[in-house]
């Protein structure tokens, strides 16, 4: 007897991130840096990607993501997408803040995501911040500017995703452009991010599971988690240290030489 099985019943397709990661490995350096003249000259791949992001999404289509880590994959490679997507569209430019006015590139443009339009300021902060609170997404989210953390050129997907936020973290924070501990000066400088979601790094933060819990966490705290042991003992010990947060540089990251904010 041949078994009949309804539409409905077969098993949903996962969603694949392959198509973008081709782009990145195309378009984007591992420096972070992005090729935006060439991808200007062939956006079809940009856009299809983009086109299949508004099409499937974990609200639309959630049968199709089996984990969790599967859906923050997904949101943090839509928010990447969706800032190319902006500024290949209006390129030539120097600046993300040369698309639109008084923000108006993160907060008043809308990108479509499983058939739902939304802003790079909503799908960071009604998505992704609130639903996985996790400070580790400051790593790797990408703005399109220079001080943005590095623009990866690998998609993200479920099974590898806590190994790359891990990997981000720590690479970041050990880059004396987003952090620098000048103990002759008694001071720590800190990528401004680290100001503007500093909340996120204490409220977030994951305890040690060696050693006894921290009841009040600060910046130093989550630091030290990813500094070398001599390191993170001297940001401990020191209390007092004074943190200065970077002037943020946001100069396009395309590819070419670019100076580096101190």
């Amino acid at each position: 007897m041949m078994l009949s099985l309804s539409v409905t019943s077969l098993p949903a397709e996962p969603v694949n991130h392959d198509l973008w990661d081709q782009i990145l490995q195309e378009y984007v350096n591992t420096n972070g840096e992005v090729d935006y003249a060439r991808l200007k000259a062939a956006p079809a791949q940009l856009n299809a990607y983009v086109a299949f992001l508004a099409a499937n999404s974990p609200e639309s289509h959630p049968a199709r993501f089996a984990t969790k880590n599967a859906i923050l994959a997904y949101w943090i490679n839509a928010y990447n997408a969706f800032v190319l997507k902006g500024i290949v569209d209006a390129y030539p430019i120097t600046s993300v803040k040369d698309i639109g006015v008084l923000n108006g590139f993160f907060r008043r443009q809308n990108f479509t995501a499983g058939g739902r339009e939304i802003t790079l300021d909503a799908l960071e902060n009604k998505i992704i911040r609130p639903q996985f609170m996790d400070p580790r997404i400051h790593f790797v989210v990408n703005c399109g500017a220079v001080s943005c953390p590095l623009l990866e050129n690998r998609a993200f997907t479920g099974a590898n995703l806590e190994a790359r936020l891990e990997a981000a973290a720590a690479r970041s924070i050990n880059d004396p452009h987003y952090v620098r501990l000048a103990r002759e000066e008694s001071r720590l400088y800190l990528t401004k991010i680290m100001e503007w979601y500093g909340q996120d790094f204490i409220d977030w933060f994951p305890q040690p599971t060696d050693s006894a819990p921290i009841n009040k966490p600060t910046l130093r705290d989550y630091i030290a988690l990813f500094l070398s042991p001599s390191q993170a003992q001297y940001v401990r010990d020191n209390p007092n240290l004074v943190i200065e947060f970077n002037t943020y540089d946001w100069s396009l990251n395309s590819l070419k030489d670019l100076p580096k904010s101190p």
